[in-house]
């Protein structure tokens, strides 16, 4: 091995490595940049992306609210473009607009959308629109077999509204006492409100020793 001994043969050798090596080294240099740069710029392609169909779920949101069913096309054709997250999140609004209408065929297809496209960010959401429509339609068995999907514990106190209300349309009082009172032992140990209506399906069947939702509201619960 070539030890170098002096500043003018490490200089000579710098020269000649460089002079060998300058090529491949300054490539791999401006390959690497432009790796980043690149890399940067598609972030931010995919960020202005992202806020634009974020802007356009929020316009087309507001007028499917406003407008009802004559939005819908303008709403179906950006799912057509938006088999994503967003597709999901409108389709969802897309599907109230048919429940609305009592097109229950079409609410369900919207529904069916957002389960594919959407993750598991929305699939809880979906799920329980989903077992709301069965039970409207008197599926109950189906409308319950949805519920018992759903794991996400940040769901659990609508989970078990939900199935209060399914037990409630089969006519098994008791069935729904323990849902609805599951549901507000729920809120209360979270210390969420507790939502009105929940408060209103409890009280109506209230069993003797219960403490009155309304009573509890207040306690261990936001101010």
């Amino acid at each position: 091995m070539d030890v170098l001994t002096d500043d003018h043969e490490r200089e000579e050798a710098v020269k000649k490595w460089w002079k060998e090596y300058w090529k491949p080294i300054v490539l791999g240099i401006v390959i690497a940049l432009g790796g980043l740069l690149g890399f940067r710029q598609y972030q931010a392609y995919e960020l202005e992306k992202s806020q634009e169909a974020a802007y356009g779920v929020y316009q087309l949101q507001n007028q499917l609210n406003k407008d009802g069913k004559a939005s819908l096309d303008k709403a179906t054709a950006f799912m057509n473009e938006h088999k994503d997250i967003y597709g999901a999140l409108l389709s969802v609004d897309v599907a109230m607009v048919h429940i609305n209408a009592k097109e229950y065929d079409k609410a369900a297809e919207a529904l069916n959308f957002a389960r594919d496209n959407g993750g598991d960010l929305v699939a809880p959401l979906v799920t329980l629109m989903q077992a709301k429509l069965f039970a409207q339609t008197q599926k109950y068995d189906e409308a319950l077999k949805a519920l018992s999907t759903i794991k996400n514990k940040a769901y659990a106190i609508e989970k078990e509204e939900v199935s209060g209300d399914i037990y409630m349309l089969m006519g098994d009082k008791d069935k729904a006492h323990d849902a609805y009172k599951k549901a507000l032992d729920l809120s209360v140990e979270r210390k969420v409100a507790i939502a009105p209506l929940l408060q209103m399906k409890f009280d109506n069947i209230i069993r003797h020793g219960d403490t009155p939702a309304y009573k509890l509201i207040g306690q261990d619960t936001p101010k």
